[in-house]
């Protein structure tokens, strides 16, 4: 997946770990998520029932949280017999459970040596989060109870303290899935500072909810290596990049960035267009929720796409050929990637900077190395200041 796609297609595409739509019938065990023990390990489990008395789940072992997929099917009268992994018919190890009248489940775990584990498991009873907990946890609590214990046992590690543009940072790091993020310490009304840090914060739970789901879609044996780097922090403006290299299956392993660019004051995150607009009258806003969909009071997918496509990219390609004849000059051969083809600026990533704003461009997988341009396409402050956004904000 690339990162910086994430803000409208490919990362959409990425984070759920199983699409879970199967409806129980009223023969077969519930949707339902069940904590207990396998052994003497505590688990949490998921079951949903799917067609034709098929059963798919997934567990995790509470100390290592990574999930274990399951298929099979029911056997009626309350049984399941389960296997682990993606084939219900592959080797592997058997769970084996008999549905209990408290409505939680008992029966054994069993490998391919024999070795027997006994499993007793409840339904969940989950505690709602503290009031100052991040809001992805507090959406996971509401909307996925598993993604949600999954997540809520881990203790972020603080690591170094830096400075950054006059403003101490605490790293923190979450060992567990090597998710690394920081919060401010100062600069910021106190009011403020709560506001970016819990924007900071949530961005970390929702990075560390992505690296278990990729490992989950790719057997465990995925690839999530990310970077998160402080770009900017002015009195009106925050913006970090989250730069990640990943495989969590399919053909090829893929990298972007997803930078973080928020309104200092009210930490509201901040479109493209709120600072910079080429259309003509009032700038529009394009901006979705966590499926995809457009939010209230956004424009639509096709309003916003035709803006980038008849404005922004073709400005943006004579601005680089203006800004950086060199770099946009067409070489041929494997080494021209066409910066100056509009085409590669429709759908950017971008993140903020002292000089101006990083615009990264898109490409087609086979040349997808383009976009690794080594941080040349700054536009100016100055330029960006002649073409205000929606939010009119005090810009460097």
């Amino acid at each position: 997946m690339h990162m910086h796609r994430r803000g409208w297609s490919t990362w959409l595409a990425i984070l759920p770990a199983v699409l879970w739509l199967a409806h129980a019938r009223a023969d077969e065990a519930p949707t339902g998520v069940y904590t207990g023990t396998l052994g003497r390990q505590a688990i949490v489990l998921q079951l949903t029932p799917g067609d034709d008395a098929a059963t798919a789940g997934r567990y995790f072992y509470v100390r290592h949280h990574r999930d274990i997929a399951l298929s099979g099917a029911s056997a009626g009268n309350g049984h399941l017999q389960l296997r682990e992994g993606w084939d219900v018919d592959a080797n592997g190890p058997r769970l084996t459970l008999e549905r209990q009248a408290d409505g939680g489940w008992r029966g054994q775990w069993q490998d391919d040596k024999g070795t027997t584990l006994p499993i007793a498991l409840q339904p969940a009873t989950i505690a709602p989060p503290a009031a100052d907990a991040p809001p992805w946890l507090k959406q996971l609590h509401a909307s996925d109870r598993y993604a949600y214990l999954r997540l809520a046992g881990l203790k972020p590690q603080a690591g170094k303290r830096e400075t950054f543009m006059g403003h101490a940072l605490q790293w923190w790091r979450v060992p567990e899935a090597g998710i690394t993020f920081f919060e401010i310490l100062d600069g910021y009304p106190p009011a403020e500072l709560a506001r970016i840090n819990q924007a900071l914060m949530d961005r970390m739970w929702q990075e560390t909810g992505s690296y278990y789901d990729c490992m989950f879609n790719h057997f465990n044996d995925g690839d999530y290596e990310q970077t998160v780097t402080p770009r900017l922090l002015t009195a009106n403006l925050v913006s970090v990049s989250v730069f990640t290299n990943y495989y969590c299956g399919g053909a090829h392993p893929d990298f972007g960035d997803a930078a973080i660019n928020l309104d200092a004051h009210t930490a509201r995150a901040l479109e493209l267009e709120d600072i910079l607009w080429l259309g003509k009258g009032k700038p529009l806003h394009y901006a979705t929720d966590a499926d995809g969909n457009p939010e209230p009071g956004s424009a639509s997918f096709e309003a916003w796409s035709d803006y980038r496509e008849q404005h922004l990219a073709p400005w943006l390609a004579r601005q680089w050929r203006q800004l950086y004849p060199q770099e946009t000059t067409a070489t041929g051969g494997e080494d021209d990637c066409g910066y100056d083809d509009p085409g590669v600026w429709q759908f950017v990533s971008w993140h903020m900077t002292p000089k101006g704003l990083f615009i990264g461009p898109s490409y087609a997988r086979a040349a997808r190395v383009c976009e690794a341009n080594d941080d040349w396409s700054v536009l100016p402050w100055e330029t960006v200041r002649r073409h205000p956004g929606r939010l009119r904000l005090t810009l460097p």
